[in-house]
């Protein structure tokens, strides 16, 4: 049984802690915040300091606090022994993200990321394609992601918004798309970006919206993106445009299998799922590869591919 604990108990801290009572093989055993209730976990810290201090039990933190604090969080938790699970991005510049796995290395502790989506049906089924070469050469990727985050989200949310706390949409509302890209191909690089702030003006320090092209292998790619769309989310997906196919997953969570066309291969099953939460997967995938002492598709060492990805996007908008 391998014991988790866990740091920042907002919203998404929440679907972590369900994610860990679903599990098979792990176990919560503390929440550490401020605004925790007794029912919650059988043990409550307060401060970061006070669970470091006195938890002899934890095998993994999951870090579940503001973007911006996750480089010092997940290095004070690595230095106190435990392996850690952190929620995306795993840091907001690729210096701060190879220093955690830097500690990581020399404590002898394991670093993983929280890539949930990538145990989506039809991202897995595109994956097997891909290393299969059953796409034949692969001609475009296209992304577009249609979504809203109104005034109230920020206003109501202390560290949403701010550059140092946030990091900007591509890092807290966008970022598992671009993690689907690097899953999937080798090499990914952004080579023009340009960004817009459409009507988020004096709420956030940074774009609401953008256009990307990117490099995925020998393929070209393109990003669409926003959080203005009107009064609700409309859409968000990815599409494929092969020698030999053409794919388009769809939905927030990449589980829709919208389109389908396969030279030679017939797809008899419904790839599509209502499952839209992925995080029991994670959690199961970290027990197994701790358990069995093996890599992992959620190792960090993959997250720093996104946070380079997206770095370099935001130097290349600067820059026009």
């Amino acid at each position: 049984m391998l014991k988790f604990s866990l740091l920042g108990f907002g919203h998404i801290g929440k679907v972590h802690k369900q994610a860990i009572e679903e599990t098979e093989g792990a176990e919560l055993i503390s929440i550490i915040d401020l605004n925790v209730q007794k029912e919650d976990a059988a043990t409550i810290y307060t401060s970061l300091e006070d669970f470091l201090e006195k938890d002899t039990e934890t095998d993994v933190v999951v870090i579940a606090t503001p973007n911006g604090l996750h480089k010092t969080h997940a290095i004070r938790c690595l230095e106190g022994g435990k392996h850690v699970l952190i929620e995306k991005p795993i840091a907001l510049n690729s210096k701060d993200a190879k220093e955690i796995l830097a500690v990581a290395e020399n404590r002898g502790k394991r670093v993983f990321s929280s890539m949930q989506l990538r145990f989506s049906p039809p991202v897995s089924f595109v994956k097997t394609l891909l290393e299969n070469n059953s796409l034949g050469e692969i001609y475009m990727v296209n992304i577009h992601c249609y979504w809203n985050r109104n005034k109230n989200y920020y206003l109501t949310r202390e560290w949403h918004g701010s550059n140092a706390m946030d990091g900007g949409v591509l890092f807290t509302q966008f970022s598992h798309f671009i993690d689907i890209i690097n899953y999937w191909f080798d090499e990914t690089k952004c080579t023009n970006a340009a960004f817009y702030n459409f009507n988020h003006r004096g709420i956030t320090e940074f774009a609401d919206s953008g256009k990307l092209d990117f490099r995925a292998d020998g393929a070209i790619g393109s990003m669409v993106f926003t959080t203005s769309t009107f009064e609700k989310n409309f859409k968000s997906g990815i599409e494929i445009i092969a020698e030999k196919g053409t794919i388009e997953i769809g939905d927030q969570y990449l589980n829709e299998m919208k389109f389908i066309n396969l030279k030679n291969i017939v797809c008899s099953q419904n790839l599509s799922t209502e499952t839209k939460n992925f995080h029991p997967k994670a959690i199961e995938e970290i027990v197994d590869s701790i358990t069995e002492n093996r890599a992992s598709a959620l190792d960090g060492k993959y997250a720093i591919r996104l946070v380079e990805f997206i770095e370099g996007a935001h130097q290349l908008g600067k820059e026009k």
